[in-house]
C-alpha cells in the first residue's frame, strides 16, 4: 500500500520508517542479478548474434563473442551494447514507475531500484573505462586517436551522465519517501545503502568463479560498488535546493518471503551456474 501522510509535517505518533530490511536487501540483489544479465546475455549477446558472431561462454561477469567474422564496427557495437541494453530497460522501468500502474510497494520500490540501478551501469561503464582504460568502453574507442583525449571524452561523457542518471532517480524518489522530516532521509538511506551493498556483493561473491581469472573478479567488484556507488550517497543530495520536491506517498514495505526465496534462488543460480560459465560450445 502507498501510506499517505495528512499534512506536510505529518501527524506526531505517526510510525517511523515502516520498512523491512529484509525484504529491501532481497530486492537489491534481485535487481543486481537481472542488471548483470540485461549486460551481459541480452546486451553483449544479443548484439553478438546480430552481428553475425558466435556465442562462445556466458558467465556473471562476462560475454565471449567469436567475432571472427565480424566487422571492426561490429566488435565495437558488441562492446557497447552490455550499457545500451541497461540505458533501455533503465528508460523502460522509469516509464513502468511514472505510469502509476503499479501500485503494490514492494513491486514499486522494485521498478526504482531497477531504474536507478541500470541508468548507473549505463553510465558508469564509460567512466569506468575512461579512468582505468579498461572495460567495454576501451574496445568501442579502441584505435581512435589520439587515444589520450578519447579517454578523456569518456571520463567526461561518463561523470556527466552519471550525474545526470543520479538527478533523474532522485526526481523520481519521492512518492517513495514521502515529506517528513527527517524520517523522510532515513527512509532514502533505508532504500538505497542496504539493497546495494546486498546486490553489489552477490554480484561480485558471483565473479570469484569466472572462468578467466583474478581480473574478472576486481573488474566486477570495481563494476558492481562503484558503478553503483550512488546508492551510497545520493539519498544526502535531497537535503539539497536542487530536490526540493515533496510527496504526500510514500512506500510501507513490509516482510515479502517471495522476494526473499527469489533473491536465494537467483544468488545459487548465479554463484553456481552462471558464475562459473554457460559453454555454448
Amino acid at each position: 500500500m502507498l501510506r499517505r501522510n495528512s499534512s506536510p509535517g505529518g501527524l506526531p505518533g505517526t510510525r517511523p520508517v515502516g520498512l523491512d530490511l529484509l525484504t529491501v536487501m532481497a530486492i537489491g540483489v534481485v535487481v543486481f542479478i537481472l542488471k548483470n544479465v540485461l549486460h551481459e546475455a541480452v546486451g553483449h549477446g544479443g548484439a553478438c548474434l546480430l552481428a553475425g558472431g558466435r556465442a562462445i561462454t556466458l558467465s556473471t561477469a562476462h560475454f565471449d563473442c567469436g567475432s571472427e567474422s565480424v566487422s571492426s564496427a561490429g566488435v565495437r557495437f558488441i562492446a557497447a551494447a552490455g550499457a545500451l541494453a541497461n540505458l533501455a530497460f533503465g528508460f523502460g522501468f522509469r516509464q513502468a514507475f511514472r505510469s502509476g500502474r503499479f501500485t503494490r510497494p514492494d513491486v514499486r520500490f522494485f521498478i526504482w531500484f531497477a531504474m536507478a540501478s541500470n541508468f548507473f551501469v549505463a553510465a558508469g561503464y564509460p567512466l569506468f573505462s575512461g579512468i582505468s582504460g579498461v572495460g567495454d568502453f576501451v574496445d568501442v574507442v579502441n584505435g581512435f586517436e589520439p587515444a589520450w583525449a578519447w579517454r578523456l571524452f569518456l571520463v567526461a561523457f561518463g561523470l556527466v551522465s552519471y550525474l545526470l542518471a543520479v538527478r533523474v532517480s532522485l526526481r523520481e524518489m519521492p512518492s517513495l519517501v514521502g515529506h517528513d522530516d527527517p524520517d523522510r532521509l532515513r527512509r532514502a538511506v533505508n532504500l538505497t545503502v542496504p539493497p546495494y551493498l546486498a546486490g553489489a556483493t552477490l554480484a561480485s561473491v558471483g565473479a570469484w568463479f569466472n572462468p578467466i581469472g583474478p581480473f574478472v573478479i576486481w573488474t566486477s567488484a570495481a563494476a558492481s560498488f562503484g558503478g553503483s556507488s550512488a546508492f551510497a550517497w545520493m539519498a544526502q543530495m535531497l537535503r539539497t535546493k536542487w530536490f526540493p520536491d515533496r510527496s504526500d506517498e510514500r512506500v510501507d514495505l513490509g516482510r515479502k518471503p517471495a522476494w526473499i526465496v527469489a533473491a536465494i534462488v537467483l544468488a545459487l543460480v548465479h554463484i553456481l551456474v552462471l558464475g562459473p560459465g554457460l559453454d555454448f560450445g
